[in-house]
C-alpha cells in the first residue's frame, strides 16, 4: 500500500510506502492529509492527474 500525502500547501504531493508513512507521520496528528491510498501505479496516476488539473503559477 502506498500513500499520497499533502504535507503543506507549499510543497508538492509526496508518495510514500506504508512503512515510510508510519515512520515519518503519526496518523492521529492533523499535520498532514492523506489524499489517496493505493498501489504505486495508482498513486503516480493520481499525482499526474492533479498536476494537470492544477493551474500553473
Amino acid at each position: 500500500m502506498y500513500y499520497v500525502i499533502l504535507d503543506s500547501e507549499k510543497f508538492p504531493l509526496s508518495i510514500l510506502h506504508e512503512e515510510q508513512y508510519f515512520e515519518y507521520y503519526n496518523p492521529l496528528k492533523k499535520d498532514h492529509r492523506v489524499e489517496f491510498r493505493g498501489s504505486m501505479n495508482q498513486c503516480y496516476t493520481f499525482v499526474a492527474r492533479q498536476d494537470r488539473l492544477s493551474p500553473m503559477n
